[in-house]
């Protein structure tokens, strides 16, 4: 597809997202899958560009711990970033970094922690969240797969999660699975994002998007 195609089809992706409740749109939001190897990283990116094209404040948080990949695709530093800021080794102000030409706030995943998992669902992830709330209009979160439970502990600070679906290696059963499991944690289900589709010649992009579905 044509980069013109991609950037309509995030555009819509962002249009769908800030209409999934009529009354308050979501203000953080985790982009997920069922396994690694899914797309979601590439779907969190940029539907955080998308977000900040449309002049929105936007703070992109790479809160995969296991296996961190935002600062490997903008290419900017990832030594330092949210577990840091989460230990209290620094203040999370002087973590963030600005990528684009839209001014894109990004927090790197930061240092290797032993307990993601913990750190994530903890009250100064919930204090960091809320301080977000305050500062941006909008958090993308890019969690760790649900085949951990470091999603579903994050979810619980946040309005709920994007599930991202890639056609051609997700199986029914870890979808299945996946979806049961934010809902016996009562986690929002803002939508699913299906990824390499077949009419989708490229391999990190999704091509559609429906609030509030099930696949």
């Amino acid at each position: 597809q044509s980069n013109a195609l991609l950037e309509e089809e995030f555009r819509y992706l962002r249009t769908n997202l800030m209409s999934v409740t009529v009354d308050e749109r979501p203000r953080a939001v985790v982009v997920t899958s069922s396994t690694a190897g899914e797309g979601k990283t590439t779907v969190a990116i940029n539907l955080a560009l998308a977000l900040a094209q449309a002049d929105l404040r936007v703070v992109l948080v790479d809160a995969d711990l296991r296996r961190p990949a935002v600062t490997r695709y903008l290419q900017i530093e990832g030594s330092v970033g949210l577990t840091n800021a989460l230990i209290g080794d620094a203040p999370v102000g002087a973590l963030i970094q600005t990528w684009g030409t839209h001014h894109l706030s990004v927090l790197a995943a930061g240092a290797v922690v032993p307990n993601p998992s913990e750190l994530l669902g903890s009250r100064a992830m919930s204090q960091l969240l809320a301080q977000f709330r305050e500062d941006y209009d909008i958090v993308v979160l890019d969690g760790a797969p649900l085949a951990v439970t470091d999603s579903a502990s994050l979810s619980r600070h946040t309005d709920g999660a994007l599930v991202v679906v890639n056609a051609r290696r997700t199986q029914a059963k870890q979808l299945a699975r996946s979806l049961a499991t934010l809902e016996l944690l009562r986690i929002r289900v803002l939508g699913i994002v299906l990824n390499q589709t077949p009419s989708d010649r490229r391999a990190e992009h999704y091509s559609t998007y429906g609030p509030q579905t099930r696949a």
